[in-house]
């Protein structure tokens, strides 16, 4: 019996007792037995796939991440951060991983259950020609359609976990992803299945660098990793991953300080989506570039990208083609709106749409009410309503110590900078929660 799996069945036990159920309510309502479920909360079973999480999540109106344990599973993972005075690449580049049996079979428990995938090695040499992802290892078996689906789903659940777990944890685990498929060797599999190994990497790929480049401030290895994805991206031909791919150079490129050329990125993330992509990522592409645009100053670019982007995501949609990373909808898009307003300077004009986004915004979506918080903040500041500049800011950073975006540290870090002038009770506050902050992501980052 594994300790995780006590864990596990000690939140779920929790979870049912605080819902008021029975073990067998709790059973007909994942469709399994009344002593199933005694014996998962005992940690004598296990959850058997990522959907029964899902659907255990659901049931007690917890998340995937928390019944999982995740937490404990990667509250020690090593991750190493490459120096920027080192021309060594780092032990977790994409470009050199650990090959050891025992860190294999760590990596295999850590993906949670992928059913029997013999010679796990997880171990990246050198990529192909292809696609720059592929090791060239001996033929083996290919890898059953059941066994790559299931990946494929705990892939989209650690997307999803974008929305409110620590950047720290989820780097390590994107990063096991990849080695994971790689050591699968999806140039040996069927078309279908390499296909699919692919995107899943890709996505993973995607996942890293996001996290590396706006959470944990590591650039260098986020362009390795939004390299490896794009060369996957245009191996495949998939507008989706394109899109995705693109969407988050937008991002990476306008925070280095070149806004013209986030525009550049956004503008072919919005131009690869249309070739095919979902529709939700069809909206989320356009809003990157209304957020483009207002860095560049251009009112009109702003309004027409947004108004497309609202328009896409009020119709049907084809969710399960959805690649991006979290989540995209119309709160997220009210979001865009006010955060928009404000780099274009219209602060009063900001608050409202701010207001609703963050009223609207889902509780687990930490990442996006931490970044409407920050923008709320920066919008009261512009309309001197320093009180509740320093009130959103705080809101702002309990966020950030929990996800670790350190994008919106920086941000709290310039509004203190503009409001300390005014010499408040308030300003003081903020100026010590920024250092409180500051200190916590720092030890936080030594741990890991």
């Amino acid at each position: 019996m594994m300790e995780i799996d006590k864990i596990i069945g000690k939140r779920i036990e929790k979870g049912r007792r605080r819902k008021g159920l029975l073990q067998h309510e709790l059973g007909a309502a994942v469709g399994r037995s009344e002593s199933w479920v005694g014996q998962v909360e005992r940690g004598v079973s296990t959850l058997d796939s990522l959907r029964m999480a899902e659907r255990m999540a659901g049931a007690l109106g917890l998340t995937v991440d928390h019944i999982l344990a995740f937490d404990v599973r990667y509250a020690t993972v090593s991750l190493v951060v490459q120096s920027p005075r080192s021309h060594e690449p780092s032990p977790r580049s994409p470009h050199m991983m650990s090959t050891d049996a025992e860190s294999s079979e760590t990596v295999l428990r850590r993906s949670f259950t992928l059913g029997s995938l013999a010679g796990l090695t997880a171990a990246i040499a050198g990529l192909s020609p292809d696609a720059r992802a592929q090791v060239s290892r001996p033929s083996g078996g290919s890898v059953d359609q059941a066994t790559v689906d299931e990946l494929r789903s705990i892939g989209a659940s650690y997307r999803r976990s974008y929305k409110s777990f620590p950047a720290s944890s989820l780097v390590p685990v994107a990063h096991d992803q990849l080695q994971l498929v790689t050591s699968l060797r999806p140039k040996d599999q069927p078309t279908l299945l390499r296909n699919s190994l692919l995107v899943h990497m890709a996505e993973m790929a995607a996942l890293a660098a996001v996290l590396l480049s706006l959470d944990l401030g590591d650039q260098e290895q986020a362009d390795a990793y939004m390299d490896l994805g794009y060369q996957i991206a245009k191996e495949l031909g998939s507008p989706e991953l394109a899109a995705l791919i693109l969407g988050g150079r937008a991002f990476r490129t306008s925070y280095g300080g070149d806004p013209d050329g986030g525009l550049d990125y956004a503008l072919a993330a919005v131009d690869a989506a249309e070739r095919g992509a979902s529709k939700r990522m069809r909206a989320w592409t356009n809003a990157v570039a209304s957020e483009m645009y207002s860095s560049t100053g251009d009112d009109h670019g702003f309004r027409s990208s947004l108004e497309e982007a609202r328009t896409l995501l009020s119709g049907p949609m084809d969710d399960e083609r959805w690649g991006g990373i979290a989540w995209f909808d119309l709160s997220k898009a009210d979001a865009y709106e006010g955060s928009d307003l404000v780099r274009l300077g219209r602060h009063a004009e900001a608050l409202p749409s701010l207001d609703k986004a963050i009223e609207r915004l889902s509780p687990e979506m930490l990442r996006h009410r931490c970044t409407a918080y920050i923008s709320r903040a920066e919008a009261h500041a512009g309309a001197n309503n320093v009180e509740a500049a320093c009130e959103d800011g705080h809101a702002a950073l309990d966020l950030v110590a929990q996800v670790q975006h350190r994008e919106t540290l920086r941000r709290v870090t310039e509004l203190h900078r503009g409001l300390r002038t005014h010499k408040t009770a308030g300003t003081r506050s903020l100026g010590e929660h920024v250092i409180d902050t500051r200190t916590l992501l720092k030890t936080a980052g030594s741990a890991a």
